[in-house]
């Protein structure tokens, strides 16, 4: 086995004046499943640029590994998957189906154009691809996006089961839990490896978070006591400097009036003062130096309205269908005005289906049953795609009739960088992209939420806030997700699709 061996580097873009990366040192075994982390806009796809030598910077990668990519971008859809993917990377056919009979997935699928496939479909074969050669190591970069919980297992199974180590660019916590045995996080303009999974990683940080804390919360009190101590001193020293003058002798005759020998005092007074002055105020500074930047999430607000009426959308024994495909059947489901229901289910059984249907929107399936929404509500709807969002942040929330200000504030809170503020929505990133939509979402008012995969392109940390958010308030919601410890985290009832 090889090594990546990573030796004072640092990097940033021309554009920007401070580093993304600052003076980094790793040695990585080619045999760890590595599981990177970090927030959004912080590097993560920068990081794997670096390895493939698409971007340089100062410093030193040493490797002997030849490094696969996923996911490649594929220039003509309408052609046949197979002679796509043998115009972009050399590989035999036996080798992508060799790995596809690994992951469970027929391999004939290679001969159909690849705008035929189904997303999963997609997946699994680009990702299978990246495995093709088994002299090179895998750079994956956010491969479960869009699957649903079926064939996101698949892909744990094939990752786990493989022998070749590869570095994970994740989201989604139980899958990088599944799929790693080390983790590398970025933290700052850092990147520091720890051993084990996520699950792992995130006790070690809480207990270093949890002890930095205590450690800052005992400095700020040594601050506080220490610059109090400096403005008595300072208050002392101007005393003394006033007690030169005769006005603030009146109670003296003149004659008696020394200003000599009281200038002198006064004077050693305040040299005494300001050395101690100087003092203490060099223990503040080195106090300040000891406390440790710890980034916490600020909490997010969303406007949720209850309404007055108890039950909002109940649904009973529907059945939708497309043409003479079922898509679902016998769906039985309560929102009330407070509580969140997930619904779950494979990709392609109607759950965005049903989203559009209750947003009234025209579709060409044939519905049977019961399904009463009360009339009225004000729905927020948070879609998979923000195809139809475009222009500036401020055209966007003119056309939205939502607060531009309030727009702002909760993509500051979101982390979104604020020199992207005025970059227009379609040539943002899709992480950029979709804390737009969520911004929005929670900006304008509503009485019942329909969200469709809140959990994809966005960070651990923002999902954090997300989960911190519903749980809190309890929002009237219909959540269609497919990352699982959202689910269990926010979800008052889970409805599963058959």
């Amino acid at each position: 086995m090889s090594n990546i061996t990573i030796k004072n580097f640092s990097f940033r873009y021309e554009d920007r004046s401070e580093n993304i990366f600052n003076n980094l040192n790793l040695d990585l075994d080619s045999s760890w499943k590595l599981g990177l982390i970090g927030r959004n806009g912080r590097g993560k796809t920068t990081f794997l640029n670096l390895l493939r030598n698409k971007l340089s910077g100062t410093g030193i990668i040493q490797t002997k590994l030849n490094f696969s990519y996923f996911p490649i971008e594929i220039k003509d859809p309408k052609n046949i998957t197979l002679f796509e993917l043998q115009n972009q990377t050399g590989f035999e056919e036996w080798q992508l189906r060799r790995e596809l009979n690994l992951m469970g997935v027929d391999p004939d699928i290679i001969w159909q154009t690849f705008n035929t496939l189904s997303g999963g479909e997609q997946t699994k074969v680009l990702l299978a691809l990246s495995f093709t050669d088994k002299y090179s190591f895998s750079l994956i970069d956010e491969p479960t996006n869009h699957l649903d919980e079926k064939s996101r297992l698949e892909m744990v199974s094939y990752l786990k089961n493989h022998q070749s180590g590869y570095i994970l660019v994740s989201h989604d916590r139980s899958f990088l839990n599944k799929t790693t045995d080390h983790i590398l996080a970025i933290e700052n303009t850092e990147i520091h490896l720890y051993q084990g999974n996520y699950a792992s990683y995130e006790d070690t940080k809480n207990k270093r978070d949890s002890f930095n804390e205590a450690k800052n919360q005992k400095l700020h009190s040594e601050i506080s006591s220490l610059t109090k101590s400096a403005r008595r001193v300072r208050q002392y020293s101007e005393k003394s400097e006033k007690q030169k003058y005769y006005s603030n002798h009146t109670n003296e005759p003149m004659g008696m009036f020394d200003r000599g020998y009281i200038g002198h005092k006064a004077a050693k007074i305040m040299k005494k003062s300001k050395n101690m002055e100087r003092h203490i105020n060099q223990k503040i500074s080195e106090k300040k130096d000891l406390l440790t930047n710890i980034e916490k999430a600020p909490d997010l607000k969303m406007n949720f309205v209850p309404n007055y009426h108890d039950v909002l959308l109940e649904i009973k024994d529907l059945e939708l269908a497309f043409g003479s495909k079922k898509l679902f059947s016998d769906l039985n489901l309560t929102i009330h005005n407070h509580g969140i229901v997930s619904l779950e289910g494979r990709n392609g059984s109607g759950k965005s289906t049903l989203l559009h249907l209750l947003l009234k929107e025209k579709t060409e399936v044939k519905e049977t049953g019961k399904l009463f929404l009360t009339s009225g509500l004000k729905i927020s709807y948070l879609p998979q795609s923000f195809s139809k969002y475009h222009g500036s942040l401020e055209d966007f929330s003119k056309k939205e009739k939502i607060d531009y200000t309030m727009l702002l504030n909760t993509l500051k809170k979101l982390g979104f960088p604020r020199e992207n503020f005025s970059v227009a929505i379609e040539d943002m990133s899709m992480g950029q992209q979709k804390r737009v939509a969520l911004a929005k979402s929670l900006v304008e008012p509503a009485n019942l939420y329909l969200w469709d995969e809140p959990a994809n392109y966005l960070d651990v940390f923002n999902q954090d806030q997300l989960i911190k958010l519903l749980k809190r308030v309890q929002p009237a919601m219909l959540l269609i997700e497919h990352d699982q410890y959202f689910i269990e985290q926010v979800s008052s009832s889970r409805i599963k699709l058959y």
